[in-house]
């Protein structure tokens, strides 16, 4: 099933013009300087994508998930609040804080299926709209992986599909999805930062040179 289902996207991006568009629910964010601290805390990240409802069943997509963590590492070392940053358990070491990120795409539930086949029908002379939403949770834990706090946030994109949108196909799928995955990471970081001050204990380097 799943294979007719990538199929059928294959081909509909064959026989139609695409274009994808984010909603903006995350609006971007001012990650907090952290450049005047000599010690920041080492990461363990621990990353997951999964395909489904957060609050229901989903299935893990380890492929999706290593193809991810170079845009993930990425927008982390680009956040400067971390020194080391870790993937693979066997990178885990004693005193990193320790995270937990994961993402989940679904789908809202509606005719989507039904106007995708319309489109199919008419090889995309009457545009269809496909939406991906994606949930974003980051939990911090303890020693034992035990969560101590959660946050999450949500965001979707809108792709069209038809001969109208040939036009727009600049606006790719995969912009859209870079831009909300970073949007989304960096919302989760800036609010995970504000609660976590104490872990930045080293000496403030500002402080010593006014």
């Amino acid at each position: 099933m799943q294979l007719l289902k990538a199929l059928g996207v294959v081909l509909a991006l064959t026989l139609s013009g695409c274009a994808s568009f984010t909603q903006d629910e995350v609006a971007p964010v001012t990650l907090p300087s952290m450049s005047g601290y000599t010690s920041k805390p080492n990461v363990y990240v621990d990353f997951n994508f999964y395909q489904g409802d957060p609050a229901g069943s989903a299935t893990e997509l380890p492929q999706v998930r290593d193809a991810l963590k170079p845009e993930l590492k990425r927008t982390l070392s680009n956040s400067e609040l971390f020194g080391r940053i870790g993937f693979d358990a066997f990178e885990k070491q004693p005193g990193d804080t320790r995270l937990r990120l994961k993402v989940y795409n679904h789908a809202p539930s509606g005719g989507q299926v039904a106007l995708g086949a319309l489109s199919g029908l008419t090889l995309g002379v009457i545009p269809a709209m496909a939406t991906d939403q994606y949930t974003m949770t980051l939990e911090t834990l303890d020693d034992h992986d035990q969560p101590v706090s959660k946050a999450s946030n949500h965001d979707a994109i809108h792709t069209w599909m038809g001969i109208w949108f040939l036009p727009a196909m600049g606006h790719t799928v995969q912009a859209a999805f870079n831009d909300t995955f970073d949007r989304q990471v960096n919302a989760l970081l800036k609010d995970w930062a504000a609660r976590n001050q104490a872990r930045y204990a080293g000496t403030d380097i500002r402080a010593n040179n006014p």
